[in-house]
């Protein structure tokens, strides 16, 4: 029998992130960059590069084209990552994320290429044989178009089938309709927590019972960011908050994807849930010092774990 012991992670639609940082930025006249900053990116890649530097060297899925594919896959190489990526013959994208002296953030983010039956089939060929030695799967980000919209559905009940624990970072209704798929954990930001439970959240108590809704629809864990105000996670048994130290920070993209990149990695070797979401909020905490997304610096891990505290209650129906 095969020992399960990977982490694999999906990006459905990875792109080249070009990082520019300005001065100013003004809509109508010519821009010079005072740094440009090309990497592989989308989400999944971004937990992927984060997992990597904490040690552990995952498994890589989803579709690559054209010469931005051929450019992802040469810096896959250089990480040191598995590359199971679906080749097809669609231009794989381009995200621009443009930064002026005062840190504000403005994101251009191309669509995607389109795949087909094919390119499906031999992506699911890919994935079932990977799957044998999967612990953890991670599927991040947007889905490609030509995937239909319950795909991530299809994936996580596969997962369930498998007895892999399935980790979901995606908004809208591909998440919306994964949820029958009894997913692991997912971490929706306020907004997209407001659009699954069908409420309006305005305070922390909000939050938590909007959480509920989503345990009672079959959610093992689910995990609210909160930005600066931390994090929650709620799963049938307990509340847990999030705690998180003041940083100065440089560019917060990407620290979404390191903080699921820290608790898939803690899951993978059984660390307890306190402990997944110091590392979870430590990871993020240190992407956002850097200009480059998906990076982080283990000093800075142990660091911030230090100062992270956590706050465990009962869940029951009393708000907190």
């Amino acid at each position: 029998m095969r020992t399960k012991l990977m982490l694999t992670i999906i990006t459905f639609n990875p792109s080249i992130d070009r990082l520019y940082k300005l001065d100013t930025f003004e809509v109508g006249s010519v821009q010079r960059a005072n740094f440009v900053n090309p990497t592989a990116g989308g989400k999944g890649l971004n937990v992927a590069k984060v997992v990597n530097k904490l040690g552990e060297t995952p498994t890589c899925l989803g579709f690559l084209g054209g010469f931005n594919g051929s450019y992802i896959e040469n810096e896959i190489e250089k990480i040191g990552l598995k590359n199971e990526f679906t080749k097809i013959d669609g231009e794989t994208r381009i995200c621009l994320n443009i930064i002026d002296k005062n840190g504000v953030s403005t994101e251009v983010l191309e669509k995607g290429p389109i795949v087909n039956e094919e390119n499906i089939k031999k992506f699911e060929d890919k994935l079932e044989e990977v799957l044998k030695d999967t612990k953890v799967l991670v599927a991040s980000g947007s889905l490609l178009a030509g995937l239909p919209k319950e795909y991530y559905s299809k994936v996580g009940k596969l997962c369930n089938d498998k007895g892999v624990k399935f980790i979901l970072d995606t908004s809208g209704q591909s998440l919306e309709l994964a949820l029958d798929s009894n997913i692991y954990l997912i971490k929706p930001n306020q907004d997209e927590l407001e659009y699954l439970a069908k409420s309006k959240i305005n305070s922390k108590e909000d939050a938590i019972n909007a959480a509920r809704s989503l345990i009672d629809k079959g959610i093992e864990n689910v995990c609210v960011s909160m930005g600066k105000d931390g994090m929650i996670l709620l799963n049938k048994d307990n509340v847990y908050e999030v705690e998180i130290p003041t940083i100065d920070a440089l560019n917060p993209v990407g620290s979404g994807d390191s903080s699921i990149a820290g608790f898939a990695y803690g899951v993978l070797k059984n660390y307890d849930l306190e402990e997944c979401l110091k590392l979870a909020n430590a990871c993020g905490m240190s992407n956002a010092l850097y200009m480059e997304t998906g990076h982080i610096k283990l000093d800075d891990i142990e660091k911030f774990k230090n100062y992270i505290k956590i706050n465990k209650h009962k869940n029951s129906k009393v708000n907190i």
